[in-house]
């Protein structure tokens, strides 16, 4: 079967470079088959100047993959400076000369028998990258529904695990909310206080100070979340991590989004209601400037 146009040519798995459709899990495999398994999305930001590729808090990405992998009593079986060789192998085997979106993943194998829940030794390493421009939405915003899915919670499926299991979650509210033709979702933990969007932390500017969710409300720990917080405190804008209520978020004068993949998206608009006066604000956009400098490269 050929290869299709817009994979790139090779892989990172178990220590060596691969083609791409030679990198792969058995489908009876923990990993494969129950989601028992452990993943980092990083940025890679195409450097013209240097010719070089630099990713993006890729030691904080490792240290939180070791966190998710301790959490399901994983073994990770390479070392932080491999994983860290292993991308940039990865990424001048391809050739890449653009973005790209990363993805660093830990993967349990086949047990004996094919044992489908039961602890066991086998766990595979993999690296893939693609291109990936950075959100056209970037500047104008996207619409956001409230989800009708509530959030996992950390006495069932930990969210702080990032792990493909707890991404049914997201799927769900996702796929709700594009059906009700919306470009995301704003998830609800059990609490009705607002958690995360599928894939990606929220922030809002509220009465001034920008706030966004706490871990202990269902969000993933967010990294480019606490690169928002740092550029919030050089520009002299509060921030604060607490609980906020779905009603709070109609009256927010902005909100966004704030992940690896989005980086900072403006949402202009929740179930309709207008965020603010319906554009983005000028908080959204201070920060998304100092985040071009703070990565070294100008929006596409």
């Amino acid at each position: 079967m050929n290869q299709p146009s817009e994979f790139p040519a090779h892989a990172w798995m178990d220590g060596e470079i691969l083609p791409w459709n030679d990198c792969r899990l058995h489908v009876r495999s923990q990993g494969a088959f129950w989601g028992a398994n452990v993943f980092e999305g990083v940025r890679g930001y195409w450097q013209p100047a240097s010719g070089r590729m630099h990713f993006f808090r890729l030691d904080e990405h490792l240290q939180r993959l070791r966190d998710s992998a301790k959490c399901l009593r994983m073994a990770v079986p390479f070392s932080d400076e491999q994983l860290r060789r292993g991308l940039g192998a990865l990424a001048e085997a391809n050739l890449f000369t653009t973005h790209v979106h990363a993805v660093i993943g830990l993967a349990y194998g086949l047990g004996p028998r094919c044992e489908s829940l039961g602890h066991i030794d086998a766990v595979h390493a993999h690296i893939t990258a693609l291109e990936m421009p950075r959100s056209p939405h970037g500047r104008s915003g996207i619409a956001a529904g409230t989800s009708s899915w509530r959030r996992i919670g950390d006495d069932a499926m930990p969210p702080r695990v990032k792990t493909g299991a707890n991404y049914h979650n997201s799927r769900l509210a996702h796929q709700e909310a594009l059906a009700a033709g919306y470009q995301t979702a704003l998830i609800l933990n059990h609490r009705g206080t607002l958690a995360e969007s599928p894939g990606a932390c929220v922030a809002a500017v509220i009465g001034g100070r920008l706030v966004s969710p706490p871990p202990t409300s269902g969000a993933l720990p967010g990294i480019t979340l606490r690169a928002v917080a740092q550029i919030a405190a050089e520009l002299g804008v509060a921030f604060e991590q607490r609980e906020i209520d779905r009603s709070e978020l109609y009256l927010a004068s902005e909100v966004m989004l704030c992940g690896t993949l989005v980086e900072i998206l403006p949402i202009t608009s929740i179930d309709r209601i207008p965020v603010g006066d319906g554009e983005p604000g000028p908080v959204v956009r201070r920060l998304q400037q100092r985040f071009d400098q703070m990565v070294g490269v100008s929006h596409d």
